[in-house]
Formats: structure tokens, C-alpha cells, sequence
């Protein structure tokens, strides 16, 4: 993690899983703390250890498993990061969700996978002019992306209208653009991304609901088998006119199985609900086998579209952990994540 506590102690949104997984760990009885990205040399850890007063930081034994949870893209790409990954190679301590994940990547990774490529809107990386027209031509809605972003933020959705591109933005509805020409078009993008890798991917006529775009947030986790289950599952609806339906971008939520069956009846909406699982456990499964990097959690959006077959939107291997809702006890992901934790250290230690 890369976070020292707020002022108020705690450390934010992450605060509420922190607390929940200190919990669960307390009831199994294994020691939990978090640590500072930090040299691993001395054999012990500056961490942070829950305690009735908030988080004490104190000299703690280096962990035996690691999960990351550092959320600054800049800082995963930093030397010390990489240090800090060679480091625990060394010690031989495993370290899951190790990177956040490039849209293009994971694009090149899954088309790999033939059985996905039904499922893939057609993506290319934004570079070329070349390649840019080729992939106009074809398509007469594409949305524009950032390969590293997150949370709906700066996408732009293109749309052909008589000899125009119609140039509109995520959370900007009223600041709407327009392109005379393809090459006035290419202009306009190279402008918007100047300081970051965009990428291009064929538009999906979104299934909808009371004109609001759906799409389904999938968490996922590996289990002591290391195969992936599911562990949770939302239905994302947009605000009307919006062209994302990320909650972060006002959209709305809802437990996705019960969406199918309001949107559904019982029989159609139990045949997609297994057709999205299904989906869903072969992108993590194509992800892990194709990627260097070790994954316990993955949270997957999947969308349909209006004749209602499944498209592969994104994987995310930072899941937001924003609380929503009430649990009982814990949130699925909690007990999950503990799990695959123990997983990864009984095969360390066999």
C-alpha cells in the first residue's frame, strides 16, 4: 500500500474492508497488518498494526504473503516499487495483484484466447493515422479510451452522424464537439491525449433500461483450488444520456442477479446469469495463463448488447472497495482475499 492514515486516523474509503479484514483475521487467528512500500534488508517492516486507538505503526516481521493494494499507477512504475518486487523474489514471498492492468494489454493478452474472441469488441492502440482511418471506416460509434484509466473518467464516445463525428465526453454531457473530416477528427484526439496512450474500441449497442446503459461488474477470486469462483455480482445503470455507467460517473447499482430477473423472465435471466459467470471465469483464467504477473482478484465488466450476447468491457485488478451495502459479517471479497492468501502460503511452505 502507498497510504499513511488521514488526519482522522483512519485511511478513507479503504477504511471499512481494512477494519473488516482485521476482523476475519482476528476469528482465524492470523496475524494482519499493512506495510509501506520499504526496503526488506533489515527483516523487519515498518507497518501498521489495527489497535484500539487506530493503526499503530511499529517494527513488524516481514509478512508472509503480500496484497497489493497500492493505488497510484505512477508509483507501481517507480524504481522503488520494482526494488520492492525484486526484494521479494528474493525472500521468496509471494505478492498477488501485483500491477494494475493496461486495456491494450489485456486487449493483446485475451485475444490469445480464441473461445474469447466472440466476446472482444475490436480495440486498437491510438497511434497511426493509417490504422486510425482503417478503424473508422469500419465502425460508426467508438469510444476513445485511456489505456490506464479508471472509474469512467475521460472517455469520449465517437459517433458518425451524417458527415460528422460527434465527439462526447464522460461527465462533461454538455461540452459536445464535432469533427468536419476524419483527419479533423484524428486532430481533435491527438489534442485530448496528449499526455497519456489512448485507445480505440469498437462502440456496443448497450442493452438499456429506461434509456439508461447497463453493464455488470463481476468480482472474482481464486480459491484453494486456484480456480476462480464468483464472488459477487452488480448490475451498473447509467444515468439517462450518460455514455459510461460507472458509479463513480452517477451511475446507479444493483444486485445483479436480481436485475436479470426484473429485466427477464426467470428462465432467460437464470441462462444469462451463467452465460455472464461463465464468460466471466474464462477472462480471469485467459488473464492469469497469458500474464506474468499473479492474480487472486480480478473484478470483470461484461456487458450485453441489445440482441443480448456478452461483450468483454474491461478487467480491473484493483476492484474498488468503497463500502455499499450491509454484510452481517463480512463481504464475500474479505473472506476470499484471506483465503487465497493462506493458499499461496500452505504452496510456499508445502
Amino acid at each position: 500500500m502507498n497510504q499513511t492514515p488521514l488526519q482522522d486516523g483512519t485511511f478513507g474509503e479503504m477504511e471499512k474492508f481494512y477494519q473488516e479484514i482485521k476482523s476475519y483475521c482476528n476469528q482465524q487467528g492470523i496475524p494482519f497488518y499493512l506495510v509501506k512500500l520499504q526496503s526488506l534488508h533489515d527483516g523487519v517492516v515498518e507497518g501498521y498494526l489495527p489497535g484500539q486507538d487506530g493503526w499503530q505503526t511499529m517494527p513488524l516481521p516481514i509478512p508472509d504473503v503480500f496484497y497489493n493494494r497500492i493505488h497510484s499507477r505512477k508509483l507501481e512504475e517507480s524504481h522503488s516499487f520494482k526494488l520492492f518486487k525484486t526484494e521479494l523474489q528474493e525472500l521468496s514471498k509471494p505478492m498477488f495483484n501485483g500491477r494494475f492492468l493496461s486495456k491494450h494489454h489485456v486487449h493483446e493478452l485475451l485475444i490469445l484466447e480464441d473461445e474469447l474472441l466472440p466476446n472482444l469488441p475490436e480495440t486498437i492502440l491510438f497511434n497511426e493515422k493509417e490504422s486510425f482511418f482503417t478503424f473508422i471506416e469500419k465502425h460508426s460509434v467508438i469510444y476513445f479510451k485511456p489505456v490506464s484509466g479508471s472509474q469512467g473518467r475521460n472517455i469520449f464516445r465517437l459517433t458518425q452522424v451524417a458527415d460528422k463525428w460527434k465527439i462526447e465526453q464522460s461527465g462533461h454531457l454538455q461540452d459536445v464537439h464535432f469533427a468536419d473530416t476524419d483527419e479533423k477528427l484524428y486532430e481533435t484526439l491527438k489534442r485530448f491525449s496528449r499526455k497519456q496512450s489512448f485507445i480505440l474500441q469498437k462502440g456496443i449497442s448497450l442493452f438499456e433500461t429506461d434509456q439508461r446503459k447497463v453493464d455488470f461488474r463481476i468480482l472474482l477470486h481464486r480459491n484453494e483450488q486456484l480456480e476462480w469462483k464468483v464472488s459477487s455480482m452488480v448490475a451498473r445503470i447509467g444515468d439517462p444520456g450518460t455514455i459510461v455507467s460507472n458509479i463513480a460517473q452517477g451511475g446507479l447499482m444493483k444486485n445483479g442477479p436480481d436485475f436479470l430477473k426484473e429485466a427477464f423472465d426467470l428462465q432467460d435471466a437464470s441462462s444469462i446469469y451463467q452465460k455472464l459467470v461463465r464468460l466471466a471465469k474464462n477472462t480471469a483464467q485467459a488473464l492469469v495463463v497469458n500474464h506474468d504477473d499473479s492474480f487472486g482478484e480480478l473484478g470483470i465488466d461484461l456487458a450485453l448488447d441489445t440482441d443480448i450476447h456478452p461483450w468483454i468491457i474491461e478487467v480491473n485488478s484493483k476492484p474498488s472497495k468503497k463500502f455499499q451495502g450491509n454484510y452481517e459479517t463480512f463481504r464475500p471479497s474479505v473472506k476470499s482475499i484471506i483465503d487465497f492468501m493462506l493458499t499461496l502460503n500452505r504452496e510456499n511452505h508445502p
